[in-house]
């Protein structure tokens, strides 16, 4: 398991507060595969967010816990 820097409880307030806005989206698959989309965060659950992919004709969502941000699976970044 990694290092987390953030808790549970300070990602859904971040992932809550990017909401709605264009982000670019890294996806670790392990073995050194990364996929990185463009997308938004759609919903917001408390156990999971989904996010809405743009541009990617095979992906139109992704399902992701809060638990794949703290340990780096997944990594947001805002455009």
């Amino acid at each position: 398991m990694r290092k987390s820097s953030m808790s549970i409880d300070e990602v859904k307030s971040y992932i809550g507060s990017l909401k709605g806005r264009a982000l670019k989206i890294s996806v670790n698959k392990g073995r050194k595969r990364i996929v990185r989309y463009d997308g938004s965060i759609e919903e917001v659950y408390p156990s999971v967010f989904t996010l809405k992919i743009h541009g990617d004709k095979n992906v139109n969502k992704l399902s992701c816990s809060y638990s794949d941000v703290v340990c780096g699976d997944i990594k947001l970044d805002c455009v």
